[in-house]
């Protein structure tokens, strides 16, 4: 379906120089342009699309509003549930001899400076409910992979919708964390 773009071209030029009222213009042009709905429309943020993209447990939510609610606490229950916690404080591994035992153990290792820390993750809900094109910020590359790995666990859902057609929805997924 084709909907009909109204663009304004405002052509403002200086035709002659009048003797009584200064200068000239033209009026703004007015054109209508067909463009396909498809090629005007690519991603939307989560924050204005009309019907948001619906997570597994949300579908029986009345409202856009309480559909985003209902996706934002499921988002939470999923990192909760999938965030591997022990990897915060144990980045990276030495070997330490151990007197008591005589033998040599892998110990943890503190990276990360002490307080809070945040992994960005951003993705998109795809117009057949996917989540594609990942992309993670975290203050260490072990953290980066988490990231991922539990935005790639998330459940295909009910993809975004704008004025009824199925589209990209943009999904930021901060996860906050203290290492002490």
């Amino acid at each position: 379906m084709k909907k009909t773009l109204l663009i304004v071209f405002a052509l403002v030029s200086v035709l002659s120089y009048g003797q009584e009222n200064g200068k000239n213009t033209k009026e703004p042009e007015v054109r209508e342009i067909n463009l396909n709905e498809a090629d005007k429309i690519k991603d939307v943020p989560f924050a204005i699309i009309e019907d948001v993209p619906v997570f597994p447990g949300c579908e029986s939510e009345s409202n856009s509003r309480d559909k985003k609610m209902c996706m934002n606490r499921m988002m939470r229950k999923h990192i909760i549930t999938h965030f591997d916690v022990d990897l915060v404080n144990c980045l990276e591994t030495e070997m330490v001899y151990n007197r008591e035992k005589d033998i040599d153990e892998e110990k943890c290792k503190p990276v990360l400076s002490r307080g809070k820390k945040v992994i960005y993750i951003q993705f998109k809900i795809d117009q057949y409910g996917e989540v594609v094109d990942i992309t993670v910020r975290a203050p260490h590359p072990r953290l980066e992979d988490e990231g991922r790995r539990i935005a790639e666990l998330l459940p295909k859902m009910i993809p975004g919708r704008l004025k009824g057609k199925p589209v990209k929805v943009g999904y930021t997924l901060p996860i906050t964390f203290n290492v002490r």
